[in-house]
């Protein structure tokens, strides 16, 4: 049997992936509540999925060799997929896999933004659909791994079993990210000046970047040579600690 063509060649209808899908959601909640998804309930989501529409093909495969990890660091990704390769004794290749997905976007998708949330093209009403929908984009990066050792999901192939599987019609997601919620929550955003106390002195700063916290750049002679030109030193404030509207001397 050609386990790679049966992988390939998995088709369901809109009906099928919604029941499927529906059913996973009911078999799941209220688990990813904001602040609760942890490694193991991804571990169990994926082995729903993996029986609902690959009959435990995955988990036949790669067994122990998957691991799951919910990242309070990723800030621009929903997800990751990666692919260990490693040696054993006598030259046998070894393979390891991780599915990560960024629980802190997901806090924050579903919170005081108030937006829309789309991944993978289809509309996520909460939290757990939003999850699930990454994980489906998740599982088919590892399908292509164990059958073909590679994956991209900007190939046709990914794209062609992302529709059929699950029906996504989109590679990307439009998860609420860091910039945004500093924009909304703190009228914050990148170029801004802003005003912060440091070390008991009060500073001001072009904010350069967000994620976790704001990177401000604040111009000294102490500091480093940018492209315009300038000296900064460098800053990593709370986005809390930041007042926008700054004045600069």
């Amino acid at each position: 049997m050609n386990m790679r063509m049966d992988v390939l060649s998995i088709q369901f209808d809109a009906d099928q992936i919604a029941s499927k899908t529906r059913a996973i959601h009911d078999a799941m909640a209220p688990c990813p509540r904001k602040g609760g998804i942890d490694d193991a309930q991804l571990a169990a989501l994926f082995r729903l999925y993996d029986d609902a529409f690959f009959d435990g093909y995955l988990h036949k495969r790669v067994g122990h060799a998957l691991r799951f990890r919910v990242s309070s660091r990723m800030t621009r990704a929903g997800g990751k997929t990666t692919h260990f390769r490693g040696r054993r004794r006598f030259g046998q290749t070894r393979h390891e896999y991780e599915i990560a997905v960024a629980g802190r976007l997901l806090d924050m998708s579903f919170g005081e933004v108030g937006r829309p949330v789309m991944v993978t093209g289809r509309r996520c009403d909460d939290r757990l659909e939003a999850l699930q929908r990454i994980m489906e984009h998740e599982i088919i990066h590892l399908a292509e791994f164990v059958c073909w050792k590679k994956s991209s999901c900007n190939q046709p192939r990914f794209k062609t079993m992302a529709m059929n599987l699950f029906g996504h019609t989109a590679v990307r997601h439009e998860l609420v990210l860091p910039h945004e919620m500093a924009a909304t929550k703190h009228n914050i955003r990148i170029g801004d000046l802003a005003d912060f106390t440091s070390g008991g002195a009060e500073l001001v700063g072009r904010v350069n970047r967000i994620n976790r916290r704001a990177t401000v750049l604040v111009e000294s002679g102490r500091g480093e040579r940018y492209r315009d030109g300038k000296t900064y030193e460098k800053y990593y404030v709370p986005l809390g600690m930041l007042r926008a509207g700054g004045v600069a001397e």
